[in-house]
């Protein structure tokens, strides 16, 4: 067939690769899955003015699911860490722990732990 169709323009990000998980104890599962694979960065949030806005867009860019209530921040809080669990492709299990605190905008402190040792990796590159 000499047909051609025009394709929209789409975009994957890692939360389309990205399964939520609940851990209803994520310290335990932290401390289980050890820093071997283990990756830790700094961003700086300067167009976020607050902390649930950083929040909120860290939850739906990154598409894992909150754990132990993380995703609720006490108002009048300056800093507060978000706790993220989820299934990446292929079954690997990955733990995210997001330390936010806000001053001129929102700084972020992302530390992620998976149990194969190219996903922090992958995790920590979706943040733009």
């Amino acid at each position: 067939y000499d047909d051609e169709y025009e394709l929209e323009e789409f975009r994957l990000s890692v939360s389309d690769y990205v399964q939520r998980l609940t851990k209803t104890n994520f310290s335990a599962a932290w401390e289980e899955l050890g820093p071997s694979s283990e990756l830790e960065e700094t961003f700086a949030l300067t167009s976020m003015n607050s902390l649930e806005k950083a929040s909120k867009s860290i939850i739906a860019i990154l598409g894992l699911q909150p754990c132990e209530r993380s995703d609720k921040i006490p108002e009048g809080k300056n800093a507060h860490t978000l706790l993220l669990a989820g299934i990446y492709r292929g079954g690997v299990e990955v733990l995210v722990r997001v330390k936010l605190a806000l001053v001129d905008g929102v700084t972020m402190q992302l530390t992620v732990r998976a149990e194969n040792e190219d996903v922090p990796e992958l995790i920590t590159s979706s943040i733009e």
